[in-house]
């Protein structure tokens, strides 16, 4: 193949990034100078509504990534370092990720059957406990790769030299799994942040997040100014975060 098939070949995918996801980021923009410019953001940020919104999303999103970070750490480091070969490896990683290959909604309506039979539905506990279940992956795959890759022998040697396992893991092991941690704990954070489907359909009063904030300004009551000022605000923000784990925190993962 010529370089220069080759070259539009490869453009393609960024061309495809572009239109889906720059584009409308840039019309959304557009929208919110339209019609009003930067009063329109300082409305929205003055207002105590959104901003309390805005706050309880992140705190359910800050309590999901600590709960998703309890669970899939002990589980990353147990299949790198407990499990001997790499199919049985293998076959614990596709257990963990299996559930990310069905369908986004279906396992919200199955776990709203189950949580209906024992008390956890419309509840707050009900709707982290489905967060935790739909972002696991994203916590345990950095995690376990960053784990895979410390070389045992950096193990071993603390061990020979006497230190105990809660040390080695304070100070080798979980300094160069920081990459890894960091890389799912922004991953997770983002995406419980701006999530929609688990809260509306798992947590009743509880779910009302800045996501089903966004959805009604755009769909229900048609004010696609303050819509459009919003989403782009944490957009902003999401591309904050993103920015910094790349420039000072994901040389390693």
């Amino acid at each position: 193949m010529k370089k220069g098939a080759l070259s539009l070949l490869s453009s393609l995918p960024l061309l495809y990034v572009l239109v889906t996801f720059y584009l409308p980021l840039i019309l959304m923009f557009a929208e919110s100078l339209r019609s009003g410019g930067p009063a329109l953001y300082a409305s929205v940020l003055a207002n105590t509504d959104y901003v309390s919104i805005m706050l309880y999303s992140a705190g359910v999103a800050l309590a999901t990534t600590l709960a998703t970070l309890l669970v899939a750490a002990p589980a990353a480091y147990y299949i790198a370092f407990m499990v001997e070969g790499d199919e049985a490896k293998n076959r614990l990683l596709v257990a963990f990720t299996v559930p990310m290959l069905v369908n986004f909604l279906l396992r919200a309506y199955a776990l709203m059957n189950i949580f209906s039979l024992i008390g956890l539905a419309n509840t707050l506990t009900g709707m982290v406990i489905g967060m935790v279940y739909e972002y696991l992956p994203y916590m345990l795959l950095p995690i376990y790769s960053t784990f895979e890759r410390i070389e045992k022998r950096l193990l071993e040697a603390a061990e020979t030299l006497g230190a105990r396992p809660w040390q080695t893991t304070i100070r080798i092991t979980l300094p160069l799994a920081a990459p890894g941690i960091a890389a799912g704990v922004i991953l997770v954070f983002l995406m419980s942040l701006t999530e929609f489907v688990v809260p509306a359909m798992l947590g009743g009063v509880y779910g009302y997040t800045v996501g089903y904030l966004i959805w009604d300004l755009f769909l229900k009551y048609r004010n696609w100014a303050v819509g459009s000022a919003l989403a782009f605000l944490v957009t902003l923000t999401s591309l904050a975060a993103v920015y910094v784990y790349v420039k000072y925190g994901g040389g390693g993962a």
